[in-house]
């Protein structure tokens, strides 16, 4: 169905706008929220700072490290996240299996990170 040529202007300015305000966003100011959710994290688990480079494969403090088949990392709302959603350094609290994979990890929020 043809749009009359007044219409086509309008909805052509209004997306443009709509484009150029998306563009201005600023960028985020911090990869890791200040503010999670109040959580108590298991006693036996390691500290580090994480970047994830493949489904199966982590550097933690710069030293690569396998990822388990199941492993479950928790973002500081304590929502489920895929690895791949690691690609930058975060601080992390995190478990090892028995063959030294990590299995599981609990992304920082700021306060965590400040903690001892």
């Amino acid at each position: 169905m043809p749009v009359d040529p007044i219409t086509a202007t309008i909805i052509g300015s209004v997306v443009g706008s709509v484009i150029q305000e998306v563009n201005n966003l600023p960028p985020p100011s911090a990869p890791v929220p200040i503010e999670g959710v109040p959580r108590m994290l298991p006693e036996n688990t390691l500290r580090g700072e994480m970047i994830v480079f493949s489904p199966t494969s982590a550097a933690v403090n710069g030293e690569m490290r396998m990822l388990a088949p199941g492993v479950q990392i928790r973002d500081p709302f304590n929502m489920v996240v895929l690895p791949g959603m690691l690609r930058q350094q975060v601080p992390v609290r995190y478990q090892t299996d028995p063959s030294g994979a990590i299995s599981k990890v609990w992304v920082l929020s700021q306060r965590e990170a400040a903690q001892p």
